[in-house]
């Protein structure tokens, strides 16, 4: 791939990023990427069929950079609890890095991309695995994985997003701190 088609693509894609996250991807149109992009409209069908595969490119290049993330920085533990503890603190670094891509891959994942990908590799499945495997080791109480996963991503996104909207009058350590401890709290066994 040239240097010139490598940066229109880019182009595209920050266009693209910033206007699902403003607008969804309904509400977006091909001419308002290409103008926010300083391109031509033409230029996007060059590289994208629809606006839908740049919807979805962009999901899936976040979606696994954020997985390796989560991945990564749980690959050392072997303790349930300690895994749970790196990946909530993974998601959090992710979303303070990359607050754009986390907040396209986890609300427009429920919302408008869910339709569009029938992908198997959801970050969510991390806290499943994490939570079964620490119900397997009798560290986590019974509780179904998904659930539990729930409840415990729904912690994290809307800390984030209180955060964000400057809801909370906490600094980020803590924050991220009391999350792990709430949702270490969703799984003890003396529930």
């Amino acid at each position: 791939m040239n240097r010139t088609t490598l940066d229109s693509k880019n182009k595209i894609y920050k266009a693209a990023l910033n206007l699902f996250i403003k607008k969804g991807i309904k509400g977006t149109t091909t001419r308002e990427i290409a103008k926010k992009a300083g391109i031509a409209e033409g230029t996007i069908y060059i590289h994208f069929s629809t606006k839908d595969a740049i919807a979805f490119t962009l999901f899936t290049n976040y979606m696994g950079v954020f997985r390796e993330r989560l991945l990564e920085s749980s690959k050392n533990c072997t303790n349930p609890t300690f895994k749970l503890r790196a990946i909530i603190h993974a998601f959090f670094d992710f979303a303070k890095d990359e607050p754009n891509a986390c907040s396209y891959i986890v609300i427009d994942h429920y919302t408008e991309l869910n339709k569009m990908t029938k992908e198997k590799n959801k970050f969510k499945d991390i806290f499943v695995e994490v939570i079964h495997d620490g119900i397997k080791k009798r560290v986590f109480r019974k509780i179904d994985e998904n659930l539990g996963s729930a409840l415990i991503i729904g912690m994290i996104n809307r800390a984030i997003l209180s955060f964000n909207n400057g809801l909370l009058d906490s600094d980020y350590d803590k924050l991220v701190s009391e999350t792990v401890n709430a949702a270490l709290r969703v799984l003890e066994k003396n529930y």
